[in-house]
């Protein structure tokens, strides 16, 4: 089996938007995914993944993009706990 386009398009465009308690797939720019979209995503195979994984690793800035925002949470919730300078 070979990568589908559309599933790889949606792999590399997605966010996940947590509102309150729920969470949902968005694109980049925001729009939520559609219920089609959310489908198609649900029957991601390792073909896709390996495919959008190429292709996010051939876009470093837009890997970049993708875990800014994890990353700044776990920054936030970790506040200025930094580890001491011997262990550095």
């Amino acid at each position: 089996m070979t990568a589908r386009p559309e599933v790889v398009a949606l792999l590399t465009d997605f966010e996940v938007d947590r509102a309150g308690a729920r969470q949902r797939f968005v694109h980049r720019d925001g729009r939520p995914f559609t219920a089609e979209e959310t489908e198609l995503i649900g029957s991601t195979t390792d073909e896709d993944m390996r495919a959008a994984a190429s292709r996010l690793a051939a876009a470093p800035q837009h890997l970049a993009e993708l875990i800014a925002p994890y990353i700044r949470a776990v920054a936030e919730n970790t506040g200025d706990r930094r580890p001491p300078a011997e262990a550095l």
